[in-house]
């Protein structure tokens, strides 16, 4: 006989067998099996094709921007719009807060510079609406509380109000513009430290926020430290096209946990936002004469 072989003996016809009662036992069992390992692959299936909770992502809802994206920015990151002065830093704000409101999501505005009713102007001018709401005014109280400028501490300011609001209605998104002048009013020490552990408290609340910077060409001051901190850069700038004309650009600069295009697009609006590839500005035929 060969060695190292098992011999499986096989019961003769007419051997003896099981139980009926046994049989089906054993078979109900294997139906209870078969069951319990289907629900489990159609769990697995739909967790599979289900974001995770890191994965959510927030529209812009510009034009062509979001799947650039991957969809729009990670849910509960801070994102910093930086730019020159009228590069429509505040128009692009509202409009990410407003139309994401028009879905159902949450947000307050918190303008530090601009009064309530320049805001609302904008959102008109800008065909977003008349709800004002969802606008917190942090320049109308420094106006109208005495003693208002002799508060040091802003930043707690603010958070007790995020906190409190937050608590009676769910806050999803967050808009602060600008983070320049609120930095000035808390009249902040160590910028980038003060400002690291407000934006640690935007990101433990779950909200989404935008905060709205300057910048200018030496590229220092707080939207440097903005830019630093955060985790997303919307950056605005101006180009020339030639013969007197400008284009608005617009660029993610970075974004977290994003496989994202870092070029440049052409931003305009026209009943929404839309950015449009960059093309080049053709040579201009007067510098092409001798």
């Amino acid at each position: 006989m060969a060695q190292d072989v098992e011999w499986v003996r096989t019961a003769k016809p007419g051997g003896p067998s099981k139980p009926p009662e046994e049989l089906e036992g054993e078979l109900r069992e294997l139906r209870d099996e078969v069951r319990r390992l289907r629900e489990q692959v159609a769990a697995l299936a739909a967790t599979s094709t289900r974001p995770g909770p890191g994965d959510e992502r927030i529209p812009t809802y510009v034009a062509r921007l979001d799947p650039s994206l991957e969809g729009g920015v990670p849910k509960g990151s801070v994102i910093a719009i930086t730019g020159p002065g009228g590069s429509m830093k505040t128009s692009l704000a509202l409009y990410v807060l407003t139309k994401n409101r028009a879905a159902g999501r949450r947000g307050v505005y918190v303008t530090v510079e601009e009064s309530r009713e320049s805001i609302l102007r904008t959102m008109r001018h800008l065909g977003l609406g008349k709800e004002e709401d969802f606008i917190v005014d942090i320049a109308r109280l420094r106006v109208e509380h005495e003693g208002a400028e002799e508060i040091r501490d802003w930043l707690r300011v603010l958070k007790d109000f995020l906190v409190r609001r937050n608590q009676r209605e769910r806050i999803d998104l967050v808009v602060i513009d600008t983070v320049d002048v609120l930095a000035s009013m808390a009249h902040l020490q160590d910028v980038r430290n003060d400002l690291f552990h407000f934006f640690h408290f935007l990101r433990s609340m779950g909200v989404t926020t935008y905060v709205v910077a300057d910048s200018d060409a030496s590229g220092r001051g707080v939207a440097h430290d903005v830019a630093f901190l955060s985790d997303g850069v919307f950056e605005l700038r101006f180009s020339g096209v030639g013969e007197g004309k400008v284009q608005l650009l617009f660029r993610c600069a970075k974004l977290r946990h994003t496989n994202h295009s870092r070029d440049y697009f052409v931003l305009t609006y026209d009943k929404g936002f839309a950015a449009k590839p960059y093309e080049s500005p053709k040579p201009s035929r007067w510098l092409s004469r001798g």
